[in-house]
């Protein structure tokens, strides 16, 4: 056998061991799961306000299984932003670091753009991180970093 064929053979040998480990790796190490920024149980949630710098634009109220408006009382027609708000606080945290309130003007959480309270539990939405396009968000004690999927729905006004 000629030295050129000796080499190919062993290169397939090689390349197919690399695929077998790739595969076993990936068979034996599950997705990570990530943790969520709360641990509010949404759909025992009785009230949300979302107020954009500091000043209050909605609330909202649970009777039963039909959220109002607390200023007029009238039904909330769409029910899909409702359940998106109590989704918000299931988002889970890419990542988590302490929040040093030295550095929250950093973040865009002094003052916060948006703050969402479902309840008593405060989200407060920061700017975008740079390098890797997640939102900060503060929660208690922790900053997370969470994708931007749907903080557009808080700059909303009242549908």
């Amino acid at each position: 056998m000629s030295p050129v064929i000796r080499a190919n053979w062993w290169l397939a040998t090689l390349a197919l061991l690399l695929a077998g480990m790739a595969w076993w790796c990936q068979q034996n190490n599950p997705a990570r799961e990530f943790e969520p920024v709360t641990s509010v149980a949404t759909d025992k949630v009785r009230d949300i306000r979302l107020l954009r710098e500091g000043r209050p634009i909605a609330r909202l109220q649970r009777h039963g299984k039909i959220w109002t408006w607390h200023a007029s009382g009238k039904p909330v027609q769409d029910r899909k932003w409702v359940d998106t708000l109590l989704h918000m606080a299931r988002l889970p945290s890419l990542h988590r670091f302490p929040a040093d309130p030295s550095r929250l003007e950093e973040f865009a959480l002094k003052p916060p753009r948006y703050t969402l309270i479902l309840d008593d539990q405060i989200l407060e939405f920061g700017k975008l991180d740079p390098a890797s396009g997640l939102r900060y968000l503060r929660v208690g004690k922790n900053i997370h970093l969470i994708t931007d999927s749907y903080t557009h729905l808080l700059s909303r006004n009242k549908p």
